[in-house]
C-alpha cells in the first residue's frame, strides 16, 4: 500500500478499505497497550494471514477480521487458567439415631460429663421444677381442670428455656469475672506456615461497603507477620448484570492500590447452585487443596488483623481444632432499632458467648460467618445433604452453620468459640421490619433441624445447639398459647359463682389466697429475665477503665434503660411475628433465597406501614376487649397490649436516621467502638466517602470496547471454571443489537447472558471496533477517502450500513 502525504491513499478500493482497517487495528492494540514494535509485528502477520482469505467490500468487514486474528494470537499469551478440581465435597448422610448407635457414642467417648455442665444442668432443672411447681400450686389451690394442666404443661416448657438462657448468661458472668483477675495467655503467630483463604461471599450486594470493608481489612493486615500467608477471594453470586459490573470495577480498583494486590482474586458464579453453602463449597473444591484454612466473612463483616493473627495461631497450635467461631460484635448502625441492637450485643452479648462456651467447650457451635476452619475436615465431613420431602422442612437446609459445626464434631475434631476475642465485627438490620425478614428465612432453617436433631451419632451437645435454635422461634407460639390460656383461665373463674358453703360439709369454706405465690413467681420470673441484664451493667459500672469507655456512669445506665424499654415493648411484636413465621412453615409456606438489605431505603415508610400496621390493630382491639371485661386483667396484660399498639409508632421511629443521631449526641445507645472506632471501622468509613464509580452503561461499554478491560473480564470468566453456552440465533441477534444500536439498550437479561459468555463477548467487542465511528475511537486517524460511510442520522453511535 502506497500512503500519500496528508495521510491519503492510492490504489484500488480494496487497498482504501484495508488501509482502514489496518488504521483502527493499529488504535485497537494502542488501547490494548501492546509496545508499537510487537504491535507492528502482529499486525503485518495478522494482515498477510486475513489477507490470504478475504477479500473484503467493507472497512467494516475488514476490519472485523482483522481483530478478530489479532486476538486470537493475543490469546496465546499468559493468563490466569482455572485450576483442577480436587475433589467433591463428601455427603454427609444423616441417619435416625437408634438406641444401639447412642451406646456405641457413648463407648466412643474419651471422658464423661464435665463437671460444670453436670453442675448447669442441675441449676437449669432445680429452677424450672421449682417454678413450675409454685404454678401448678397456684392452679391447683381449688383443683387442677384439663385447662389447668395444659397450662402447666406450656408454662413448663417456657420456665425450662428461660432456666437455661439466665444460667448460660450468669455462667458467662463469672466467667468474665475471672478473666478479669486470670487472664489467659494465647499461642503467637507464625510469619511462616499453613495458608489460610479469607473468603467473602457476596448477593447482589451494594459493593461500595463490601469493598470499602475488604480494602480496610486488608490494608490493616498488611503490617501484620501472617500477612504473607493470606489470600483474599471475593466469591459473587450476583444475578444483576449492573451490579456485576461495579463489583468488577470496584475489585480491579482495590487490587491496583493496596499492597499485596496479586493476592487478592474475585470469582462469580454464573448459576447459584446451594445458595451460600454452594458459594463456598464450590471454591473448596475448586481451589481448597492451596489452603489449611478458610476464614468465612459476611457482606458486612469486618475483622481486624489482630483478631486474624489470634485465629490463625489457634488453628496452628491445635491439630484437632476444625473450626473456631470469633463472636462479632455489632457496628456502624445509625438507627435507633440499630443501636438498640449494638448497644445490647456489647453490654450482654459477651455474657452470653461466654457462658455458651463455658458449657460447650470443645462442642461449640457456628455462626456462619467470622469463623476459621480446617478445609480438610470440612471437605471430608461438613458436605450438608439435602432433607427428604420438599421445602419449606425438607430440600437445602438453610441454617447450614449449626449443622456444620455438629458433623464436624461428629467426625472427632474440636469446635470452639473464642468468647474472649475482640476485632471481630458485623452490621445489624437497619429496621425492624429487615430484621423481620432475616428471621423468616432463618427460622425456617432452624425448623428444618427437626430432622437433624435426632441425626445418628450427634455429640449431645451439638444436638443441644440445634435444639436451642428451634427453641429460639418455638418459644413465640408457646408464649402466646400461655397468654392465651392465662385469658381462658381469667373468662371461666369470671363466670363462676363464689362458693362458701357446702352442704355436704358443717362448716364454711373460706378462699384460701395465692396472692403471695403468685407476687413471688411473678418477682421470681422477673428476675431470671432481668438479672443477668443487672449483673452486666454492675460489672461495667465497678470497672472504671470500663466505665469511661461506655461514656461514664449516667449514661451507661440511661442507655440500659432506654435498651430494656425498647425490648421490652419489642418482645410482643416478635412473639406474634415469630408464631406466624411458625404456622406458615408447618403449613408449607418456603422462603426464597433474597439478597438481605442492610440500610434503610428510600419506600422504609411504606414497608414499616404494611409491616405494622396490623399489630398495632390487634392489639387496640385486644385492649378494647380487655378494659370491657375487666380493667384489672388489661393492666396485668399492660406489657404485651402496649408492645402491640405502639408496633407501628415504634417501628416508624426506630427506623428513623435523624432520631437514631439524636440519640448518638446526647450520648445514648453508643457503644465503645462508637465512642472509639477501631482503626478498622475508621477506614471504613473514610473509604465510603469517596467511593464513587462509573454508571454500569458506562462499564458495560467500556468492557465491550476496551482491549484490556475485555482480556481482564475474560480471564474473570475463565477462572469461575464455568463456560455457559447461548442459543446460536440468540447470540447473534444479540450481537447484533450491541452492535448496531449499541450495549446501553440490551436488557437486564441480555447482559447478564452476553457479559457471562466469553464467545459472545469476543463477538461483540469485535463487532464493535467494526462499527464505531472514527471520532469515537481516540487517536484513529482519518480513513481513506471513499472508504468511510457518513454517519447515520438516527443511530449516531454506529457507522451507516
Amino acid at each position: 500500500m502506497q500512503v500519500e502525504a496528508g495521510g491519503r491513499t492510492t490504489g484500488s478500493m480494496e487497498e482504501r478499505i484495508w488501509q482502514a482497517a489496518v488504521a483502527r487495528a493499529r488504535c485497537y492494540l494502542e488501547h490494548a497497550r501492546i509496545a508499537v514494535p510487537t504491535a507492528e509485528l502482529l499486525l503485518r502477520s495478522s494482515l498477510a494471514r486475513v489477507r490470504q482469505t478475504l477479500q473484503p467490500e467493507s472497512r467494516q468487514e475488514a476490519t472485523a477480521a482483522l481483530i478478530t486474528e489479532l486476538r486470537r494470537t493475543l490469546a496465546a499469551s499468559p493468563a490466569l487458567k482455572t485450576p483442577p478440581a480436587i475433589r467433591r465435597i463428601r455427603r454427609q448422610p444423616l441417619p435416625l439415631v437408634t438406641p444401639r448407635s447412642l451406646l456405641k457414642r457413648r463407648g466412643r467417648e474419651r471422658s464423661g460429663p464435665q463437671p460444670r455442665r453436670l453442675a448447669l444442668l442441675a441449676a437449669v432443672l432445680a429452677t424450672s421444677v421449682w417454678s413450675t411447681a409454685q404454678f401448678s400450686a397456684i392452679l391447683g389451690v381449688d383443683g387442677l381442670s384439663p385447662l389447668d394442666a395444659a397450662h402447666i404443661l406450656v408454662f413448663a416448657v417456657l420456665a425450662l428455656w428461660l432456666s437455661q438462657s439466665f444460667w448460660t448468661l450468669t455462667a458467662g458472668f463469672f466467667t468474665l469475672l475471672f478473666a478479669r483477675f486470670r487472664p489467659k495467655s494465647h499461642p503467637l503467630p507464625s510469619p511462616a506456615g499453613p495458608r489460610l483463604a479469607l473468603l467473602v461471599p457476596v448477593y447482589n450486594e451494594d459493593s461500595a461497603r463490601v469493598f470499602a470493608g475488604i480494602e480496610a481489612i486488608w490494608r490493616d493486615l498488611a503490617c501484620s507477620p501472617v500477612a504473607e500467608r493470606v489470600d483474599l477471594y471475593v466469591l459473587s453470586d450476583t444475578t444483576d448484570p449492573d451490579l456485576w459490573l461495579v463489583e468488577i470495577e470496584r475489585f480491579e480498583r482495590l487490587r491496583t492500590r493496596v499492597p499485596g494486590g496479586e493476592r487478592l482474586a474475585y470469582r462469580r458464579r454464573a448459576r447459584n447452585l446451594g445458595r451460600k453453602t454452594g458459594n463456598i463449597e464450590d471454591f473448596l473444591v475448586r481451589h481448597g487443596s492451596r489452603y489449611a484454612y478458610f476464614l468465612v466473612l459476611d457482606a458486612d463483616s469486618l475483622m481486624t488483623a489482630a483478631a486474624i493473627e489470634r485465629l490463625i495461631a489457634e488453628m496452628d497450635s491445635d491439630p484437632r481444632l476444625g473450626l473456631l467461631q470469633a463472636p462479632p460484635m455489632l457496628v456502624r448502625g445509625r438507627t435507633p432499632f440499630a443501636r438498640s441492637l449494638q448497644y445490647a450485643g456489647a453490654l450482654y452479648g459477651r455474657l452470653a458467648a461466654a457462658g455458651t462456651a463455658f458449657w460447650a467447650m470443645d462442642e461449640g457451635n457456628y455462626w456462619g460467618h467470622n469463623a476459621i476452619i480446617r478445609t480438610q475436615a470440612f471437605l471430608r465431613h461438613c458436605g450438608l445433604p439435602e432433607l427428604p420431602g420438599r421445602p419449606p422442612l425438607g430440600g437445602q437446609i438453610l441454617s447450614h452453620d449449626f449443622v456444620e459445626a455438629a458433623l464436624m464434631r461428629r467426625a472427632g475434631f474440636k469446635v470452639r468459640i473464642a468468647w474472649d476475642l475482640e476485632g471481630s465485627y458485623e452490621e445489624p438490620p437497619a429496621t425492624l421490619e429487615q430484621f423481620l425478614r432475616r428471621d423468616r428465612r432463618w427460622c425456617q432453617g432452624n425448623l428444618q433441624h427437626l430432622r437433624v436433631l435426632l441425626a445418628r451419632d450427634l455429640h449431645p451437645v451439638s444436638r443441644l445447639h440445634l435444639a436451642i435454635g428451634i427453641m429460639s422461634y418455638l418459644a413465640s407460639p408457646l408464649w402466646l398459647l400461655f397468654l392465651l390460656l392465662a385469658a381462658a383461665q381469667a373468662w371461666l373463674r369470671e363466670g363462676l359463682p363464689a362458693v362458701y358453703f357446702d352442704p355436704g360439709l358443717g362448716f364454711a369454706l373460706l378462699p384460701r389466697s395465692v396472692a403471695t405465690e403468685t407476687l413471688v413467681l411473678f418477682v421470681f420470673t422477673l428476675s431470671l429475665l432481668f438479672v443477668p441484664r443487672i449483673l452486666a451493667l454492675l460489672a461495667t459500672l465497678l470497672d472504671p477503665t470500663a466505665r469511661r469507655t461506655w461514656g461514664g456512669g449516667w449514661q451507661l445506665v440511661a442507655s440500659a434503660l432506654l435498651e430494656t424499654l425498647f425490648s421490652a415493648l419489642l418482645a410482643p411484636v416478635m412473639m406474634l411475628f415469630h408464631t406466624g413465621y411458625v404456622a406458615s412453615i408447618l403449613f408449607g409456606a418456603a422462603v426464597d433465597w433474597k439478597p438481605q438489605r442492610r440500610t434503610v431505603s428510600d419506600d422504609a415508610f411504606a414497608d414499616l406501614v404494611r409491616h405494622f400496621l396490623w399489630p398495632t390493630a390487634m392489639g387496640a382491639m385486644a385492649t378494647g376487649a380487655a378494659l370491657a371485661f375487666d380493667p384489672f386483667i388489661a393492666l396485668w396484660f399492660s406489657p404485651v397490649l402496649a408492645g402491640l399498639v405502639l408496633a407501628l409508632p415504634l417501628a416508624i421511629v426506630s427506623a428513623d436516621l435523624r432520631w437514631g443521631d439524636a440519640l448518638a449526641a446526647r450520648g445514648l445507645l453508643l457503644t465503645p467502638t462508637d465512642r472509639t472506632p477501631p482503626s478498622v471501622l475508621q477506614r471504613t468509613a473514610e473509604l465510603l466517602a469517596d467511593a464513587s464509580v462509573a454508571q454500569p452503561e458506562e462499564l458495560l461499554r467500556a468492557t465491550l470496547v476496551e482491549p484490556l478491560r475485555l482480556q481482564r473480564h475474560l480471564e474473570l470468566l475463565a477462572w469461575s471454571g464455568e463456560a455457559p453456552v447461548a442459543d446460536p440465533a440468540l447470540a447473534d441477534r444479540l450481537v447484533r443489537k450491541a452492535a448496531m444500536l449499541g450495549p446501553e439498550l440490551l436488557d437486564r437479561q441480555e447482559r447478564l447472558l452476553l457479559l457471562g459468555d466469553p464467545a459472545l463477548l469476543e463477538r461483540a467487542h469485535v463487532e464493535l471496533w467494526a462499527h464505531m465511528r472514527t471520532e469515537d475511537v481516540p487517536g484513529l486517524p482519518e480513513p481513506p477517502a471513499g472508504v468511510e460511510p457518513s454517519s447515520s442520522p438516527v443511530l449516531p453511535w454506529v457507522d451507516a450500513a
